[in-house]
């Protein structure tokens, strides 16, 4: 009885599963009321204290960062998805999943905007932008040497097609445009292939 109650105590302190616990309740507390949420209400709907949330992401403008770290992670596997090596990309469908991923979040495709916060924003930015630049220089580094794409610079050039896209999805989720989703998919995909030099999937 007293292992048993020592491996419940010792799982309930597990300091991984109490960091995991805390991002999953500021994900879904932040999706739906938004980045003001206190950190002590995070703190509980985790079912920790308060103390735990900063030892483990520092400050709010930390785990603000890391939300939307994850949110970048997620848009990046959104984009993706499905593409298979030396396949030639679908840049519309790969926006559309953008557009669809960020939907889906509720709260969360606004964070930036609703932040009275500075540092916040900034954190929160440059979180994001990260995870998702890695990926497209990545690949637009692979595209070029196939020939898709054009660009000497791939590392820039995705730099400046995340600061496109980015700026895309906050006018439109954030000034309530959802309903010209579409519209804003097509406009993007058109600078995107004309600004790369790209004739689509099936040329």
């Amino acid at each position: 009885m007293a292992r048993t109650r020592l491996t419940r105590r010792t799982k309930r302190r597990d300091p991984d599963d109490a960091k995991a616990r805390i991002l999953e309740a500021a994900l879904t507390l932040f999706a739906t009321e938004g980045v003001s949420v206190p950190t002590a209400r995070i703190a509980k709907e985790a079912g920790v204290s308060e103390g735990l949330v900063f030892h483990h992401y520092g400050n709010k403008r930390g785990l603000l960062a890391a939300v939307a770290a994850h949110m970048g992670h997620g848009v990046a596997s959104a984009m993706f998805e499905g593409l298979l090596p030396g396949q030639r990309p679908d840049v519309r469908r790969m926006i559309r999943a953008c557009f669809d991923y960020v939907g889906r979040t509720g709260k969360l495709h606004d964070m930036l905007a609703m932040s009275n916060d500075p540092g916040d924003w900034n954190a929160a930015m440059m979180a994001t932008r990260g995870v998702i630049v890695a990926a497209l220089t990545q690949a637009f580094t692979q595209w070029k040497a196939a020939g898709y794409i054009e660009t000497d610079h791939p590392e820039i050039a995705a730099a400046l097609i995340f600061g496109l896209v980015d700026a895309a999805l906050i006018d439109c989720f954030s000034r309530g445009q959802e309903a010209r989703v579409d519209e804003y998919v097509e406009e993007a995909v058109a600078c995107i292939e004309g600004a790369l030099g790209y004739e689509g999937p099936d040329a």
